[in-house]
């Protein structure tokens, strides 16, 4: 598999979609002229070098130009409470997060809001730790001393529910709760390795997991079976501070975006992000930001 193929793994992690009412002006509204400043949260981008970051990141100005109208910029580098804290304080006019990651913040930061999701065609955010047919373990708890695969470019959202259930002396550690973590160069090489009985598991993402079982059903279907799998994570959320922009630009930048997968740039990003586009919010989400920090409390 080509590395440009993988670098739609790094945000897969993203999908779904919620509703939103616009804020009033801000009191002191950025200048039109000014370009906007996205903040990506560094977890998209897990095991790529900066050399691909840049390919994948470097089109969202020329695609937010098109489709909205707008100058902007889309850069990458800090943690979710980094990137919060930026657009607390003005520095960003949007952030890019995961949707548990989203929930951490928010609860520091209140007046950060939904503005839009990315969407692919499974809209379902899970992990899954997949298992040998043969492999008599029944959770991942039996799992404990084993080896698992966690390969190249694993989205965050699974490392987050594999932590949550490795406890091992209090302490959610897989490092210190399997006898080894290996890593595959891809989610494929991690499954065939399950298959080989190289490894014991392997942990996967909703739309991983599907793309396998396209190309290699039958193998799929032989050898291997879903141990355990995670509740649904809230969808990767374009967000925004209220009154920090004025509505009518909130708008703009909205309506463009949700025609982008219809621009050529916007459907060659998509096409290389493995999102089929941005879609408004669920009328759930703020239920499934709630179910998530209740699961996956913040670790601040």
């Amino acid at each position: 598999m080509t590395r440009r193929k993988m670098l739609g793994g790094a945000l897969l992690g993203a999908a779904l979609g919620f509703a939103v009412s616009m804020p009033n002006a801000s009191a002191q509204p950025a200048k039109a002229a000014e370009p906007l400043k996205l903040g990506m949260v560094k977890t998209f981008f897990h095991d790529l070098p900066d050399v691909v970051v840049k390919i994948v990141t470097e089109p969202f100005g020329e695609l937010m130009k098109q489709t909205t109208g707008l100058d902007g910029s889309l850069s990458i580098g800090e943690d979710a409470f980094g990137t919060a804290a930026q657009l607390d304080s003005n520095q960003l006019q949007f952030g890019v997060f995961h949707g548990h990651e989203f929930a951490w913040v928010q609860k520091k930061y209140p007046t950060l809001n939904p503005l839009l999701v990315v969407a692919n065609k499974q809209h379902d955010v899970r992990g899954f730790v997949i298992v040998h047919k043969d492999n008599p373990a029944e959770r991942i708890a039996d799992l404990r001393g084993k080896i698992i695969d966690m390969p190249a470019q694993t989205k965050e959202h699974c490392r987050v529910y594999l932590g949550k259930h490795c406890g091992d002396n209090a302490q959610n550690d897989p490092k210190a709760f399997f006898a080894k973590i290996a890593r595959s160069d891809s989610f494929v090489d991690a499954l065939d390795d399950v298959c080989k009985g190289k490894a014991q598991a392997a942990v996967v993402d909703t739309i991983t997991l599907a793309f396998y079982k396209d190309i290699k059903g039958p193998c799929f279907a032989k050898n291997l079976r879903v141990l355990q799998k995670s509740d649904a994570f809230p969808p990767a959320v374009i967000v925004y501070k209220q009154g920090a922009l004025p509505a009518a630009t909130l708008s703009q930048f909205r309506d463009g975006l949700l025609k982008a997968h219809k621009n050529p740039v916007g459907a060659d990003m998509m096409k290389m992000w493995s999102i089929d586009g941005f879609e408004l919010p669920p009328k759930t989400f703020s239920q499934m930001l709630a179910d998530a920090l209740k699961t996956y409390p913040s670790p601040r």
